[in-house]
């Protein structure tokens, strides 16, 4: 058995790309064919990643380049520069002799054996995912079920971890339906993509046990049986994750987990620019500055609550 996973990627998040696809390797039983949909990934970065996964598991590992144009449609939030994570909508890409995949965000330790995910039967559904942090911990969210249209939001999935059908992706025009919803509904769905991709496969999800997708906010003690998300604008290899003010001894744990997989690959030694702060200042600078699309975005929603009829 070989399975096919996919990410998604900018050089922005080249080295979490590297080391979460090293931790898959490193974790699984049996081979992984590596497939990355990437806009701005030169063919010298690609050698470098495809040295990072150099490990017995590897199977093969194909970039597919999405076209600014393809992605130019999308407009872009503060949380959201940029626009590569919209790529995952055109995961038909792949050979059509993929016809089931395990797509992977490029934050993510994977330290539990994928093939026990690939054995899932997925009940008929389309896709697998796991309840999102928010809606379990939370449980009733009526904000979330009326902005996004849900009849239950307690079935809301993160997208970071997810089996996909392929083959049922394909037949009921999945891409079209993830790009028309975000282009014509950008401004309600506050998580984007994630919550195009809820809409769309609402009521068609089967729903996976947490430790398929553990926050890193879950404070998760033993890393091992776990695929843990270190969701949040920042990340490892940002400079400015160590300063993050909630929980720094989980922070640092994280980091040491982070660079303990990174440092097995061709990145090897990397660490954020910092001196005496001044990364975590320019980070956060160029974080707060908005782009052309929130302004207008911000523009046209004031202008909107204006004219709304009462």
């Amino acid at each position: 058995m070989t399975i096919d996973v996919v990410l998604c990627a900018d050089r922005g998040v080249i080295r979490g790309l590297a080391t979460t696809v090293r931790s898959a390797l490193e974790a699984c039983s049996v081979p992984l064919n590596i497939h990355v949909l990437e806009t701005g990934i030169g063919v010298l970065e690609q050698h470098k990643l495809e040295r990072s996964w150099e490990h017995k598991n590897r199977g093969r590992v194909c970039f597919y380049q999405v076209t600014a144009d393809k992605l130019a449609r999308f407009r872009s939030t503060k949380y959201l520069k940029s626009k590569s994570t919209y790529t995952r909508y055109f995961i038909a890409m792949l050979p059509v002799s993929v016809t089931r995949c395990i797509y992977l965000d490029t934050d993510l330790l994977v330290c539990r054996d994928l093939a026990e995910a690939s054995e899932l039967s997925l009940e008929g559904n389309p896709i697998a995912a796991v309840p999102d942090i928010s809606v379990r911990t939370r449980g009733v969210w009526p904000e979330l079920r009326l902005r996004l249209g849900l009849k239950d939001e307690r079935a809301y999935f993160n997208s970071g971890f997810m089996i996909i059908d392929l083959e049922a992706w394909r037949a009921n025009g999945i891409e079209q339906q993830l790009v028309d919803l975000s282009i014509a509904e950008f401004d309600r769905l506050d998580s984007q993509d994630q919550d195009a991709l809820n809409i769309v496969f609402e009521g068609r999800t089967l729903l996976l046990d947490p430790a398929w997708n553990t926050s890193q906010y879950e404070d998760p003690r033993d890393l091992e049986g776990r695929v843990v998300h270190l969701i949040g604008s920042a990340k490892p290899w940002h400079a400015r994750y160590l300063y993050r003010p909630e929980n720094p001894a989980l922070n640092k744990r994280m980091y040491d987990s982070f660079y303990a997989v990174l440092d097995r690959t061709a990145y090897a030694g990397y660490r954020p620019w910092n001196p005496m702060g001044l990364g975590v200042v320019t980070e956060i600078v160029t974080a707060n500055v908005p782009t052309a699309d929130m302004v207008v975005g911000k523009m046209r929603r004031t202008v909107a609550k204006f004219i709304r009829p009462s």
